[in-house]
């Protein structure tokens, strides 16, 4: 398991981020999805395999988080490895040129986001097979060095089902065994995450927390009444 670095979370999804299987963590704009998964790494003591497809990933912010954890932050910055394939073409390079060089040195990987590029492409059911094929390749990775694989989705809006939902819900539900869901909160800088599935805790249970300088804390008490 690896730690998210706060308690609660960690209680939430049964000890923190599970080897083996892919976990899904979803949410809409500023939510808190990718300075989660970099905590993660940041704290994990291997190296980390990122694909960022959307240049979300701020070496500026995971130094001001190893700095403000007493960390170094050059050691830090070293063990990721980021790759930023800029369509949905060179992702399926990415996520497949990871079986080469994912091995025992590393303790993560993230792919931020998996449908990014996904959503831009005009013939999205030819694609729905394709994801579906890196996101067995990620599974297969996973379970080959018994390491996590964090999957950052986005949210659209299913005028049908009158909600904001993850994109390619069908296809990432399938492979992903537990998933997360964060959401903003009316307080500057309060998110809460909720526990949509997971393989043996109960699902719908929630925490709150707060993005500061370190990364993902524990909300205080005073916050949680709000």
């Amino acid at each position: 398991m690896l730690s998210t670095g706060v308690k609660s979370l960690d209680e939430l999804l049964g000890g923190g981020i599970a080897p083996g299987v892919l976990t899904q963590i979803y949410g809409g704009f500023a939510t808190g999805k990718t300075t989660l998964a970099v905590q993660i790494g940041l704290l994990s003591r291997g190296k980390i395999a990122y694909i960022d497809t959307e240049g979300g990933f701020s070496p500026e912010r995971l130094s001001q988080m190893a700095t403000a954890r007493g960390l170094d932050p050059e050691e830090a910055l070293q063990r990721f490895i980021l790759f930023t394939p800029s369509d949905f073409k060179e992702q399926r390079r990415s996520v497949g040129g990871l079986k080469k060089i994912v091995d025992g040195t590393f303790s993560l990987v993230v792919v931020d986001s998996l449908t990014a590029h996904y959503r831009v492409e005009e013939n999205r059911r030819g694609l729905s097979a394709e994801l579906g094929k890196q996101l067995q390749v990620l599974l297969w990775i996973a379970r080959k060095n018994s390491i996590p694989v964090i999957i950052i989705n986005q949210v659209h809006f299913d005028s049908r089902a009158e909600r904001m939902k993850p994109v390619a819900e069908h296809t990432l539900n399938y492979r992903t065994k537990d998933i997360l869901r964060l959401d903003r909160l009316n307080v500057p800088g309060l998110r809460v995450a909720v526990l949509e599935r997971h393989r043996f805790r109960p699902e719908g249970g929630m925490v709150h927390f707060r993005i500061t300088e370190k990364g993902i804390e524990e909300a205080l008490s005073s916050e949680e009444d709000k």
